[in-house]
């Protein structure tokens, strides 16, 4: 008797979850990060956003891709970046996505502070 999970079956759930994120959650999360700032980079770019301080043009550039999504800050004068985010868990709703996020922004912007994302992502509830 097998008591485990096959590593088709595995995929199969990463598969569904993805499906329905990119169908349901990530609308609702690309419209509330709007609201927050992000513009898109480009209409030739989906998934890809742009905001932008003010005091100093520094960029926050975040990336939704087929299995995560990534906020990376970039110094403008040395063009260095930093990745401070990466959502992995696309289970999460578009709500704890977002506070992820400005939590992840917030602690860059004001202590220069990765957060640990990771673990924010996946606390017990």
């Amino acid at each position: 008797m097998i008591n485990f999970p096959l590593f088709k079956e595995l995929e199969a759930k990463r598969d569904k979850v993805n499906a329905f994120f990119h169908k349901e959650t990530e609308p609702q999360l690309v419209e509330r990060l709007k609201q927050f700032g992000f513009s898109p980079v480009s209409e030739d770019m989906p998934g890809v956003l742009i905001l932008t301080e003010s005091a100093t043009g520094n960029h926050y550039l975040l990336t939704i891709t087929r299995y995560t999504i990534t906020v990376r800050f970039q110094h403008v004068k040395n063009g260095e970046t930093e990745k401070i985010c990466e959502i992995s868990n696309l289970e999460l709703n578009a709500h704890e996505m977002l506070n992820i996020i400005i939590r992840a922004i917030d602690s860059y912007l004001q202590y220069g502070i990765v957060i640990d994302y990771v673990a924010a992502q996946f606390k017990k509830k």
